[in-house]
């Protein structure tokens, strides 16, 4: 049966009736005639700016969210040529002088016209920004509990310094947004960059930060202990330190790191925008400051642990352990990189005719002190270990044959002239030299046993030394 050509009655009367008008606006309904090209709008629809064209017309509601208007674009099509008598649908209407308004609209076909689209269209609204509000902050809080388990879960489970750092800026940067991080510890009324984001660490390794007199928001986080938030940096603290090259810093929040009472270090997050921290921030990161600081508090411990581990008691130097750690990394990576390693194994001359002439006490001077000069003629990527009693072996990357033994026989002029007591010098020293790019079958072992056997050779051909184990394995000595 066909629909009535013409909108029922009531319609006519509401159009021509102020007090209905205003009855159903109040009461957030909204009535379109668009036989009539004419439309009622409810207060909510009208204070959006939405108008009749808007829903019939040719023109796109230019106040309704990006995002949310292609589904009701279509949704106003399907009413209008009557492929659809109701529909349901939540939209964000922008307003400019706060957040986004929230309205669910019902739509519903009150006649249609004799071709079967629609005559008249009533439209019926809810404001539910708050009911929005809430559910987008049950999710956040859902999400940060998630991502606060998956932070706390990630940090525990490495005690390597250095991958620690790492997971709890990857698993916060989830949380808690931010452009550049640093990880400082505090010493004394000093704090020292220990791990960055966003830096390169050259950029920020040698930053020191005093806190003694200085009013900083660095300061005030470790005076208080407390999460800091700084959402306009350049005007509040016209002295922040900001790296030169890199963008400002425009806000600012410092998590300070507080283990077993006392404050070790600080977390600070820098961000590009102003006034971008809310206090949600601060409460996130006052949830997980406890955790990051325990965290990194016993991967610092385990370092320490390890280090000792590594290094010998005596010299200072790296031992036989640190060797098969350290320096198998240094053997890996020249292998990887396709770079020469030069290796040197030096052997101090007559060491036990001393031992037996000066005593025991005067041996360890002499191992300490030639340890001390070695390791001060050295690259900072070079790797010094006391192989053996005597012996010590130094690791050069990137090192040719011929720049190793430049280092050997700079090392054996410069040993002997060693002062040890006041009143007398280092003996001399024996130094075998090898250099060679790791292959994938070869082992360090390999590149020890050839600077070793060159050592040999340096001792059989009379000490004071340096011999180099060349292909073929044939020495060639260079005369003292």
């Amino acid at each position: 049966m066909a629909m009535k050509s013409a909108p029922f009655p009531i319609i006519t009367a509401i159009f021509s009736d102020e007090g209905s008008r205003s009855l159903l606006a109040s009461n957030g309904f909204s009535l379109v005639d668009v036989g009539e090209k004419r439309a009622v709008f409810s207060d909510r629809c009208a204070s959006v700016g939405l108008t009749y064209t808007d829903l019939v017309g040719a023109s796109e509601p230019a106040n309704i969210h990006p995002a949310d208007l292609p589904i009701f674009k279509d949704t106003v099509a399907k009413l209008l040529k009557g492929e659809i008598g109701f529909a349901q649908q939540q939209y964000r209407f922008i307003r400019l002088d706060g957040p986004p308004l929230w309205l669910s609209i019902s739509f519903r076909i009150m006649d249609k016209a004799e071709n079967g689209f629609a005559r008249v269209i009533v439209l019926h609204d809810e404001d539910i920004t708050q009911l929005q509000a809430t559910q987008e902050e049950i999710r956040e809080r859902l999400m940060e509990i998630d991502s606060l388990k998956e932070l706390l879960f990630s940090i525990n489970a490495s005690l390597d310094f250095d991958e620690t750092l790492k997971r709890i800026i990857q698993h916060l940067h989830r949380i808690i947004p931010f452009d550049r991080a640093t990880v400082q510890r505090l010493e004394g009324d000093t704090l020292s960059v220990l791990g960055c984001f966003g830096y390169t660490e050259s950029t920020v390794k040698e930053l020191r930060f005093t806190l003694r007199g200085m009013d900083s928001p660095s300061a005030r986080a470790v005076a208080s202990r407390r999460p800091i938030i700084c959402n306009d940096v350049e005007r509040d603290f016209p002295g922040f330190i900001q790296v030169d090259g890199s963008p400002p810093v425009k806000s600012w929040l410092g998590i300070p790191l507080v283990y077993e009472g006392r404050t070790i270090g600080l977390f600070a997050l820098d961000s590009f925008n102003p006034r971008f921290y809310e206090d949600r921030h601060a409460r996130i990161a006052s949830n997980v400051a406890e955790h990051i600081a325990i965290a990194v508090e016993h991967a610092r411990q385990h370092s320490i642990v390890k280090e000792e581990a590594r290094t010998d008691k005596l010299t200072g130097v790296a031992n036989r352990y640190g060797l098969d750690t350290i320096g198998q990394e240094i053997f890996l990576k020249a292998s990887r990189s396709d770079q020469p390693l030069g290796l040197l194994m030096l052997d101090i001359d007559f060491f036990k005719k001393v031992n037996d002439a000066k005593g025991h006490a005067y041996g360890d001077m002499v191992l300490r002190v030639i340890a001390r000069g070695i390791q001060g003629s050295l690259r900072a990527k070079d790797y010094l270990v006391r192989f053996g009693g005597e012996e010590f072996l130094i690791l050069l990357p990137e090192t040719t044959t011929r720049e190793a033994l430049v280092v050997a026989e700079r090392l054996r002029n410069r040993i002997p002239r060693l002062d040890v007591d006041g009143s007398s010098t280092c003996p001399t020293v024996s130094i075998g030299v090898f250099s060679g790019i790791p292959g994938p079958q070869d082992l360090l072992h390999d590149f020890i046993h050839r600077a070793d056997l060159a050592l040999y050779d340096a001792k059989q051909a009379g000490r004071d030394r340096c011999r180099v184990w060349g292909p073929r394995a044939e020495y060639y000595s260079v005369k003292p």
